[in-house]
């Protein structure tokens, strides 16, 4: 069995669950949780190999811990929502220093198994904004500190940029102020499979809100992963 540990991109609420389009999916795991970062994702994964013999990893976190505290000034309702992710344990990790040690730590644990490692994604698709400078710096280090632990790293993020500037324009949606529209998404998207009818309406081209994955995006994600493990 392959464990695949990340945050609600993993997970698929909202929106779509990569590991439906993985080869054999009912090999793998779904360990996402919504509202993870690497800290949080860090401590289950030590949990999770406490009770496991698991020897593959697909590891897919970074999102949470560059938009947190961004979410924490977004509106009311998403200062207490992230308040909330804080006192859980999922704190996020703003300094890209701070993030890929912590990362480097994650890798070292998991250095006895087979360990694929998904770029953090891109957060809203205006691939111009300040979030998406941030993932590329983040991405950068993450690159290189895969290349050094001999870890497989899948470009994600490149994919998705490749997708978006193919359609011909870059959306501004992002995800909503009113945390309850979000609840909304997971009904629409995850539940009634209407990710690419919200997709399209709200002009996105691989996600339902500027973050989480729409069916093509899923797939996309999917099919990286599937030649990664072919190619290994």
């Amino acid at each position: 069995m392959i464990a695949c540990f990340g945050d609600s991109i993993t997970e698929g609420r909202p929106g779509v669950t990569y590991l439906r389009y993985l080869d054999g999916a009912e090999k793998y795991y779904n360990m996402g949780l919504s509202g993870d970062t690497l800290l949080g994702l860090s401590k289950r994964v030590d949990q999770f190999r406490n009770n496991s013999v698991c020897n593959e990893f697909i590891i897919a976190i970074g999102c949470n811990d560059i938009m947190l505290p961004f979410l924490h000034d977004y509106s009311p309702k998403w200062t207490a929502v992230v308040d909330g992710l804080i006192d859980r344990g999922s704190r996020p990790l703003p300094r890209s220093a701070d993030f890929i040690a912590e990362y480097e730590k994650l890798l070292s644990k998991l250095a006895d198994k087979k360990v694929i490692v998904v770029s953090i994604p891109c957060i809203g698709e205006n691939l111009k904004n300040e979030l998406n400078a941030r993932v590329d710096e983040y991405n950068g280090h993450l690159k290189k500190l895969c290349e050094k632990h001999g870890v497989y790293y899948v470009d994600f993020n490149g994919w998705q940029k490749e997708v978006i500037k193919s359609s011909g324009f870059e959306s501004d949606y992002f995800m909503p102020k009113d945390t309850n529209h979000v609840k909304l998404d997971v009904l629409t998207t995850t539940f009634l499979g209407l990710s690419t009818m919200i997709s399209n309406k709200r002009k996105l081209t691989v996600t339902v809100d500027g973050v989480h994955l729409n069916k093509q995006g899923a797939k996309g994600l999917a099919n990286l992963i599937n030649k990664t493990k072919a190619a290994g």
